[in-house]
Formats: C-alpha cells, sequence, structure tokens
C-alpha cells in the first residue's frame, strides 16, 4: 500500500524545512503509475518504483505507464 498525500506533505516539508535544495524521494508501496502521480503531486521530487516494476506482469509497459505518470504530475505542479 502506498503512503498517502498527508505523508508525503510531511515528510517533504521536514526535509524542505531543514534544506530546500535537498531533492526528496519518497517511495513505499509504489504499485503503478497511480502511485506515482500522487506521490509526486503529493510534493516529492521522486518517487521510487522497484517493486512495482518487479511484480508487473509486463515489466516494459509498467516502467512506461510510471514515466507518463511522473511526467504528467511534475507538468502539473510546475505549471
Amino acid at each position: 500500500v502506498s503512503v498517502g498525500p498527508e505523508y508525503v506533505e510531511a515528510a517533504t516539508k521536514c526535509v524542505k524545512d531543514v534544506n530546500p535544495d535537498i531533492l526528496v524521494l519518497t517511495a513505499a508501496g509504489i504499485a503503478g503509475g497511480e502511485d506515482v502521480y500522487n506521490t509526486i503531486i503529493a510534493g516529492a521530487d521522486a518517487t521510487g518504483s522497484s517493486s512495482g516494476v518487479a511484480k508487473a506482469a509486463d515489466r516494459p509497459a509498467m516502467v512506461d505507464e510510471m514515466i507518463a505518470a511522473c511526467r504528467k504530475a511534475w507538468d502539473e505542479r510546475h505549471a
């Protein structure tokens, strides 16, 4: 189960309060593109994807899905 947006927001704020130049990667239970999107939208600079890709029936398709979700979330956050 992926961590919720409240956790991502709080963890990111804690790190950025110490040093706003630190990039925050939040990764816990990232299973697909929706988890990637939600984590980036919630404020993380990046997220992991190891188990989501490793467990996917079609690994290349999952990588494509996750990259597209990351790009979409990043673009929306920085529009």
